[in-house]
């Protein structure tokens, strides 16, 4: 499924304004044809080059029902498409979605076949041991196909590389760990991670962030009810002090804990650890004060 980076600014940006003046529409109505218009080039001008289409061509993929020659004029006039039929700054917005998107679809293709030739090397094993010895009834082939199917359904699903053996560098030893901290982010936040955040998240994982803290970060936003804003505050903290594995996040929890523990009963002596901040009236997770250096 394709996206696209939406900031709460196009709105007002003098840009959009000027586009919708130029079409003689209303402003929510300027963004709905931008959207339309980036979206379908994440599928058809992935490269951002317009110069194979008509204008007809984007008029139909901006949903404009009027003069597609006007809305060509706006897109230029506006700054959204530059003079040479590209879409302006299309690399810097979406290029790297779309690099990482094709690098998932090789991992993947790589994957299948490698399923495939392991899946091929013990079905021609399964025949071999199950060939009939003398006096023995060979099994109708469709007998076979279905011992065969019955086989592979008990067989793990290897869908991840194996890393060690595959001969590669840097990144793909990266891509296990990132792997399962994108799927956090999609798990607990429902959404897919913008180009911006796409970084961040590769960034923090080259610093060495374990993915079980980003899924411990992402647990504790959802308990105490924020937002992703609050989520990102936590790793960003997190990398500020060092607290990269789950061992060391797990026992800074733990400290912060005692401390807020300490500090509502009004005494530094006598704290219970795993007494939480929650449990003795206060509203606000112990934990919040990890996500205020990254809040926006």
């Amino acid at each position: 499924m394709a996206w696209i980076e939406s900031h709460q600014e196009l709105a007002r940006h003098p840009k959009t304004k000027r586009f919708a003046r130029l079409l003689g529409v209303s402003l929510p109505a300027a963004v709905g044809h931008l959207h339309f218009f980036w979206w379908w080039a994440m599928d058809y001008a992935q490269d951002g080059s317009l110069s194979k289409y008509e204008a007809e061509d984007i008029a139909d993929a901006c949903e404009w029902d009027g003069d597609s020659e006007t809305l060509m004029k706006a897109l230029h006039h506006a700054g959204f498409v530059d003079s040479d039929m590209t879409i302006h700054d299309w690399s810097e917005y979406a290029g790297r979605l779309i690099e990482k998107r094709e690098q998932n679809k090789e991992r993947k293709r790589k994957s299948r076949a490698k399923k495939n030739e392991e899946q091929e090397t013990q079905d021609t094993d399964h025949e071999d041991v199950t060939r009939p010895s003398h006096g023995q009834t060979e099994p109708s082939r469709e007998q076979v196909s279905d011992d065969s199917v019955s086989h592979r359904a008990t067989e793990p699903n290897l869908t991840i590389p194996n890393l060690k053996h595959s001969g590669g560098g840097v990144n793909k030893e990266r891509d296990e760990p990132f792997g399962k901290a994108y799927e956090s982010v999609e798990k607990y936040f429902g959404v897919a991670v913008n180009p911006v955040q796409l970084s961040k998240l590769e960034n923090l994982v080259k610093m060495g962030i374990e993915p079980e803290v980003v899924e411990q970060a992402a647990v504790l936003t959802r308990e105490v009810g924020k937002d992703i804003r609050y989520f990102w505050g936590i790793l960003e903290n997190c990398s500020q002090r060092g607290i990269l594995t789950y061992a060391a996040f797990a026992e800074d929890q733990a400290r912060r804990r005692e401390e807020q523990h300490a500090k509502s009963k009004g005494s530094p002596g006598g704290v219970r650890p795993g007494k939480n901040k929650a449990a003795s009236g206060g509203a606000e997770s112990e934990f919040a004060y990890l996500a205020k250096a990254g809040r926006s």
